[in-house]
């Protein structure tokens, strides 16, 4: 970009823009910011991942996603869902930003030491090696460090400066794989690859306390007020089964995975896990863009989040299932050119579980307009009830079927989440008819699959058959004309906003 982002304030629209134009400006600026920022931490973490799985190799890397799967299960006892409940607070009334950044410390400082204590004892109980409990004990140490980082990112969240936050995110993601990949060139394992990640949080804290005094967010002295500690707690519990309901969901699988067979296949499943959740980045920055801007104006007019409801669902729709269709036809050849052939078993599993992706956007963007609309229990029941039927189903198949049964049922449960979701937000909005474009979008992603197909079969390299389908698809989507006016100039705007335009000479 032409200059940083933090170099100034965010400019306003013209005065003489409209309320929904100012508001098409505020989220498209930072989708736009999000997008950039996720793109370029989704390549460098790509080439990282791919360096790590290389060097670790099958069974240290099912070990290290093993320590992340089970601490990843008992993360949010660590936060209790406060942050995301103070994040909304702040971003309807500004002035609670000092009272609750301080209390949102306290409270997850607290939280800090009984997680550390009580994840790395668990973890010795169901009986894991000692390398697995150490491994346990050094990650839960990022829980201190987050009761600082998270605090500074919730208020920066609040005040929609997602410019600032996704700078944060991409400086320390940077900074961590500069000094994994020192850790891992020196031949040391997965604790060590662990344990450097503490170290490497602090330059973010330091980045964020700079930003934050620096707008000017916070305000001195430093006061908790221990009685608002109960009330944030009790108002944070709906985020927090949210949250834990997520992440037994995206843990569960990998936890049982390891004490029902070899740290290989672990491997092998988290291989095809994570590469198709790396295809989310470009929703990610629309989807969280949102959040903030969207609880304001909920408040004042609750039309416009049901305009903007409805296309995000169409955008999922247009992504993500052609995605899927061709990413499982490709599968076979991807994974291998990816991850070497070491990792040729992780192919079918990804070929299952790439169907996630529409899933997962749909249900993801449910998850944060019932934030804006204040239906955060009823999500914390609805990801309950999927987490229920991911654990259980995964404990009755995964004995048997292994990886293939953990990537079915993650599809399996986020269907029904989508199912549930659509139920609860069309007795709160008006939901469109959407079958007309699902039509046509299954048309596309059958034709996309059917040219991929074709085209392994006469034997193309990987890299033409993928340009040649992105071709193909926006070959189809003008020729469908399944962008409306009004979705194109969005569309350009967000490019606008992701590639610099030149500025006029004086």
């Amino acid at each position: 970009m032409s200059a940083s982002p933090s170099s100034s304030p965010p400019q306003s629209p013209a005065p003489g823009a409209s309320a929904p134009s100012r508001l098409n400006t505020v989220i498209a600026r930072n989708a736009a910011f999000i997008t950039v920022g996720q793109l370029a931490l989704k390549i460098v973490n790509f080439l990282y991942t791919l360096y790590v799985v290389r060097r670790l190799g099958g069974s240290q890397f099912g070990q290290y996603s093993t320590v992340l799967g089970w601490v990843g299960l008992f993360f949010i006892f660590a936060e209790l869902g406060v942050s995301q409940y103070a994040s909304r607070e702040v971003a309807r009334d500004h002035s609670q930003s000092s009272g609750m950044f301080w209390n949102l410390i306290g409270i997850r400082l607290a939280l800090a030491v009984v997680g550390i204590i009580g994840i790395t004892a668990g973890a010795m109980a169901v009986g894991y090696s000692h390398a697995l409990v150490l491994g346990v004990f050094f990650f839960t140490w990022t829980f201190v460090l987050s009761a600082i980082e998270a605090p500074l990112e919730a208020v920066l969240n609040a005040h929609e400066r997602m410019d600032l936050v996704t700078i944060l995110s991409v400086f320390q993601q940077i900074v961590y794989n500069l000094m994994a990949g020192f850790v891992l060139l020196r031949g040391y394992g997965f604790i060590e690859l662990i344990a450097v990640g503490n170290i490497a949080m602090l330059p973010q804290i330091a980045l964020a306390i700079y930003y934050v005094r620096k707008h000017k967010l916070i305000h001195r002295p430093v006061v908790f007020d221990y009685k608002r500690w109960p009330a944030m707690i009790r108002f944070g519990i709906p985020f927090a089964m949210i949250t834990l309901a997520l992440t037994i969901t995206f843990s569960a699988d990998t936890v049982m995975l390891s004490k029902f067979r070899d740290s290989a296949e672990v491997g092998w499943y988290n291989v095809a896990y994570n590469f198709s959740r790396s295809l989310l980045f470009f929703f990610s920055g629309l989807s969280t863009a949102i959040v903030p801007t969207l609880s304001r104006e909920f408040v004042r007019d609750s039309s416009t989040v049901e305009r903007w409801f409805h296309r995000f669902v169409k955008f999922i729709a247009l992504t993500s299932i052609p995605l899927a269709a061709g990413g499982m036809v490709v599968s076979s050849q991807l994974i291998p050119f990816l991850y070497s052939a070491q990792y040729a078993p992780a192919a079918l599993a990804f070929a299952i579980i790439v169907w996630d992706v529409p899933c997962l956007m749909f249900t993801s963007l449910a998850g944060n307009i019932t934030t804006i609309v204040n239906e955060e229990k009823s999500a914390a029941r609805i990801y309950g009830t999927i987490a229920v039927l991911n654990v259980i189903l995964n404990l009755i198949l995964i004995p048997r079927f292994g990886m293939i049964a953990a990537s079915s049922t993650t599809v399996i449960t986020d269907l029904v989440g989508v199912v549930l979701f659509h139920q609860l937000l069309g007795k709160k909005l008006k939901l469109p008819d959407m079958r007309p474009v699902l039509a046509r979008v299954v048309v596309v992603a059958a034709l996309v699959a059917l040219v991929a197909w074709l085209l392994m079969l006469a034997a193309w390299p990987l890299i033409l058959v993928l340009i040649t389908c992105a071709g193909v698809y926006v070959f189809l989507v003008v020729a469908l004309r399944l962008l409306n006016d009004d979705e194109r100039r969005i569309v350009a705007r967000l490019f606008q906003r992701l590639i610099p335009q030149p500025q006029p000479q004086p």
